[in-house]
């Protein structure tokens, strides 16, 4: 196929455009067929993948990106293997599981995953999915950009999202760019407790956090490494 994503619903909020005093609109990608965003880069890459002749998809998640990676494999009929650390609630192992993707739990943090699902990626048929961290995810992730432009709105005066890996945030970015917003103000919006953006920003140089917080489990990627 040549999308995996699905286009998703731009709805104005009357309540937020209340509060703020200004028209806010909500692009709802909980409608995606994997429930998040991330099936926008993931299906991107993973169809790119299995043009270029792989047969197995490995990749390393705290959730909601190996639910993609799983659901990609699943459309693409190529064998999915999602590996997740402790932390991954059951219920989301389950759901990777039932995309028919064979599911690895290893480590404590998803750097550990991480470093097993590189280890299982060696065959040269085999490709490994980084959750956040590569450009062809940030091409999958503009499309929510190029939609929000294809229905012909104004240009906004500012974009507001969530920032984890990083991810969403370059393909925000990305995209902007491509449609000609380029000077568009972009808020990102990160959890405290797991502020590992806010802080590198706030220093001026990568920092690493002490620890992880926030009931936001997955976003502690940068337990053992630098962020």
């Amino acid at each position: 196929p040549t999308s995996i994503h699905k286009e998703t619903p731009l709805i104005s909020s009357e309540k937020l455009s209340q509060l703020l005093g200004s028209k806010v609109l909500l692009k709802l990608d909980a409608y995606q067929p994997s429930g998040s965003f991330k099936i926008r880069g993931v299906g991107h890459i993973c169809a790119k993948a299995a043009k270029e002749g792989y047969n197995r998809f490995v990749s390393s998640s705290g959730g909601n990106a190996g639910l993609a990676v799983a659901h990609s494999g699943k459309v693409l009929g190529i064998r999915a293997t999602i590996v997740v650390p402790e932390t991954t609630p059951e219920y989301m192992r389950q759901k990777i599981r039932d995309e028919g993707a064979e599911v690895i739990v290893h480590g404590t943090v998803w750097d550990e995953a991480n470093e097993k699902a590189l280890q299982l990626a060696t065959d040269p048929k085999t490709f490994f999915i980084h959750p956040f961290d590569h450009p062809d995810l940030w091409t999958g992730h503009a499309t929510i950009i190029k939609e929000i432009k294809a229905t012909g709105i104004a240009k906004p005066k500012a974009v507001i999202t969530v920032v984890g890996g990083g991810g969403l945030l370059c393909g925000i970015l990305q995209g902007l760019e491509e449609v000609g917003w380029g000077d568009v103000t972009v808020l990102a919006s990160e959890t405290q407790g797991g502020h590992s953006f806010h802080s590198a920003m706030e220093a001026g140089q990568l920092v690493t956090l002490p620890a992880i917080s926030t009931l936001a489990k997955s976003l502690g990627a940068g337990l053992r490494r630098t962020l």
